[in-house]
């Protein structure tokens, strides 16, 4: 890099910092594996872009580089704050945030203008996080996220196989999704036991409301957690008059969870909410 700042593996070592397995830490010292992350998020100059648990900033160095726009990163390990600091002295648009991603609401972030989330996220929390995303998905632009290959593998999976699930009807019914490629373990240090995935989700314009998608979510919560059962007994909790709105969606009642694409779902959350506020 033309910017004086060392390698990424030389800053973490200047400044003494150590995966640490507690914090679900795998670093990533390619600086080529982190310019190819930031070129399949289609990040454009001046984006304001967010990035979780950077670590020793192979991934913001090479956002910096990019755009010159606003970068937040938000990192919880203390130790990592001091090269980060470093960093910003080369690149004064970078924001700090010390604070545990989970605890930090997307609106406190985000104001006008729509952010592009790029993220190396940590195992322990990725699913979450993204969930968490997906219902504030108005505020953001896209999400570029390396995940665990199998949690990419269920965002993308089609109905009727075993990866289908909650988390594959969600994505698919908020967002435009690209598998952008796999990342073997030995990219990382330490090396993990699994392969991990880039994939990158963009925000429909027509996206549901948040009332409609609590709704997906808890129609999708019955329907998986009983995912053995027929779609007419495991949402029986959810509404006493399933079955009709079944048979006018033209459902099969003995369909199971696996069974109903996501536009079955997106049907189901509107037939329902609509009985519960009917149009006087």
């Amino acid at each position: 890099m033309s910017n004086n700042l060392p390698s990424i593996a030389k800053l973490a070592a200047k400044h003494g910092i150590i995966p640490l397995k507690k914090l679900g830490q795998n670093f990533i010292f390619d600086e080529t594996l982190c310019d190819k992350i930031v070129k399949a998020s289609g990040l454009q100059d001046s984006n304001i872009a967010l990035e979780i648990g950077p670590g020793p900033a192979g991934l913001t160095r090479s956002i910096l580089k990019t755009s010159s726009g606003k970068l937040t990163v938000i990192e919880m390990d203390a130790r990592c704050i001091p090269l980060l600091e470093e960093i910003k002295t080369v690149y004064p648009n970078l924001i700090i945030k010390q604070a545990d991603a989970l605890k930090v609401n997307l609106s406190e972030l985000v104001t006008n203008e729509k952010v592009t989330i790029i993220s190396n996220l940590p195992y322990n929390i990725g699913s979450v996080l993204l969930t968490s995303w997906l219902l504030q998905s108005k505020k953001i632009n896209s999400m570029t996220l390396m995940l665990q290959k199998e949690v990419v593998d269920r965002i993308i999976a089609k109905p009727g196989i075993k990866s289908y699930g909650r988390l594959s009807v969600i994505c698919q019914i908020v967002c435009k999704i690209t598998k952008c490629f796999d990342v073997s373990p030995k990219a990382f240090y330490p090396e993990p036991k699994i392969w991990s995935s880039v994939v990158r989700l963009e925000p429909k314009k027509n996206a549901p409301s948040l009332q409609l998608l609590t709704t997906i979510e808890q129609i999708t919560n019955l329907a998986f957690s009983g995912r053995r059962k027929m779609i007419k007994s495991s949402l029986k909790a959810l509404s006493p008059d399933i079955l009709p709105i079944l048979e006018k969606l033209s459902i099969k009642e003995s369909l199971r969870a696996e069974n109903l694409s996501p536009d079955d779902y997106l049907a189901l959350a509107k037939a329902i909410l609509g009985m519960q506020n009917p149009v006087r």
